[in-house]
């Protein structure tokens, strides 16, 4: 098929596209008032921070599965309801069985046990690494400053010790790369960039001893206890196992890597220093030192589900075609001291705003020519595995989605906070700013989100959507599911603010006058992809990227 050229793609968009006033009536079911009283439950404390597969997630589910009765959406599968039921294979750190033994040339093996995390998630019960030994300080090759703790060190096919953050000051406040506290140099995903490159067994990662943690329990014991769980889709039968050769990350206590040190006569805190004191790597191979690491696990089945509906659309031939809306309602539970990680805006907000979109659409005198569909998924903050199992077992055609459109975090503005303290380079969107990711698939696509911006005049800002970017937002939500399969998709999203993954994440923060143009500026795009008359073509599918 030919492709069009975009200039006129977004002149059939705009013959095309309904009119404001005929979505008048939609339009303003969406208010503050509604979102509000949603988003009061969704994220209360009685919910216990929605974890996957406990109490607090399946009474979200039930919530959405009576809101979607009530607004009349139709049932997809008659069979289970609104819900799409799916398992999910939780496997949990069997700490008095699992330990880091360490060897070394004449000396007698020293065994640590001490807890650690490893990542990616383990695919079996038990999990063994074991190799020589490297040390490549912050494991950082910036040649733009000139810094590179790999110069003249070969880490193929070894065990490559590394700490966290970058050249600090003598305080440990600052990184000596810029003004910048939190610059990409010290993010995993730049660092892993470069280290997976030149082939290491594994990756070991430690925090330095100037940011005074000696591990993850001394800095959140609730991340650590999330972190101590492996969670997957349970295989069915037909699955066949899936390949890959990514070598593991292994975040370890402090005492392992003192006791990696011990037998080369030199401290990690000594060579911190060295490092930062004249801003050069001090990384040497730890000779005739092995470690091995072997993390075992116990295994439990969960069983949770997505929440789907449908609206269905008002022509007898494009009704066939579905678009669909998706948003996640999971979060992290709680932090084991009494906090709860309310996800008010992570992502209750894109969760409420689906509920409000769905009611809209119930209320138009004329629905849009296409269906409309409303997925709320579980389980995405430990996996997306609630798109992945829908994208995987669709409950319409798969080649009938016409397009996916994402909400998550759609509840905040950037406020003075979100640009002080050791988070300066957040994604947090200001005023009328809406961060949008997607639309690469499609001119058509990107063409409608486009001009329905400036109908309700909000501005795109387009930074994240980089399939390159160091960030990687185009691979972290749920549309990513679906864009593999080379469905078109939109992410819409306010940003990420100082309060992301953390128990500050409350109702009270949330920004309703923000949140209000987001819902309805979702609705309103998603309304016109479901209108446009011609096919939402595919002409830049990412199999071919």
């Amino acid at each position: 098929m030919k492709i069009l050229p975009k200039i006129v793609a977004v002149i059939l968009v705009s013959l095309f596209l309904v009119p404001l006033q005929a979505q008048k009536k939609g339009l303003e079911s969406i208010n503050e008032h509604d979102l509000k009283m949603h988003m009061l439950f969704l994220a209360s404390d009685e919910l216990e921070g929605r974890n996957t597969g406990e109490p607090g997630m399946n009474i979200a589910a039930k919530y959405l599965e009576v809101q979607a009765e009530q607004l009349g959406l139709k049932l997809a599968n008659p069979k289970n309801g609104f819900f799409q039921p799916y398992i999910i294979r939780e496997k949990v750190s069997d700490w008095k069985n699992s330990h880091a033994t360490i060897t070394s040339s004449g000396k007698d093996p020293v065994v640590n046990n001490r807890s650690f995390y490893v990542f990616p998630s383990p695919d079996g019960d038990q999990t063994i690494i074991e190799g020589e030994v490297v040390f490549a300080g912050y494991g950082i090759n910036d040649v733009e400053h000139g810094y590179n703790d790999f110069e003249n060190l070969d880490i193929e096919g070894k065990v490559v010790l590394i700490m966290n953050r970058a050249p600090m000051n003598e305080e440990g406040t600052e990184t000596q790369f810029d003004n910048d506290k939190w610059n990409r140099r010290q993010n995993f995903r730049y660092k892993l960039q470069y280290i997976y490159s030149q082939q290491p067994k594994a990756v070991l990662v430690v925090f330095d001893p100037k940011s005074g943690f000696k591990s993850i329990e001394d800095m959140n014991p609730g991340i650590a206890n999330y972190l101590g769980k492996s969670r997957s889709l349970k295989k069915e039968d037909n699955d066949t196992p899936m390949g890959g050769t990514q070598p593991k990350m292994v975040l370890i206590h402090r005492s392992v890597a003192d006791q990696l040190m011990e037998v080369s006569g030199k401290s990690l805190k000594e060579l911190q220093l060295g490092i930062d004191r004249n801003f050069t790597p001090q990384s040497f191979q730890l000779e005739g030192t092995n470690i091995k690491i072997e993390l075992n696990m116990e295994s439990t089945d969960l069983e949770v589900s997505n929440v789907f509906g449908l609206i269905e659309g008002s022509d007898p031939a494009l009704k066939e075609e579905v678009v669909i809306y998706l948003a996640h309602f999971d979060h992290l539970g709680t932090d084991g001291k009494g906090g709860v990680y309310n996800g008010a805006d992570d992502n209750a907000s894109g969760t409420v705003a689906l509920i409000e979109i769905a009611e809209a659409f119930m209320k138009e005198k004329k629905r849009p020519k296409r269906t409309v569909g409303i997925l709320w998924v579980s389980a995405e903050e430990i996996g997306l595995f609630g798109s992945q199992y829908f994208a995987d077992h669709p409950m319409v055609p798969m080649e009938k989605i016409a397009a996916v459109i994402n909400l998550d975090m759609v509840g905040r503005s950037k406020t003075e906070e979100d640009a002080k303290g050791s988070r300066q380079d957040l994604s947090i969107t200001g005023g009328d700013t809406v961060q949008v990711i997607g639309g690469m698939q499609s001119k058509v696509l990107m063409a409608i989100s486009e001009k329905t911006l400036k109908e309700m005049g909000l501005v795109g800002n387009y930074t994240y959507n980089d399939l390159n970017h160091p960030d990687q937002f185009y691979y972290r939500s749920d549309h990513i599911s679906f864009a593999r399969r080379n469905i078109p998709v939109l992410f819409y999203s306010t940003g990420e603010h100082r309060d992301y993954h953390k128990v500050t994440d409350e109702e009270e923060l949330i920004d309703y006058n923000k949140f209000l143009k987001m819902t309805r500026f979702c609705y309103k795009v998603g309304f016109n992809v479901a209108q446009y008359i011609d096919p939402i073509e595919v002409d830049n599918p990412m199999s071919g990227w």
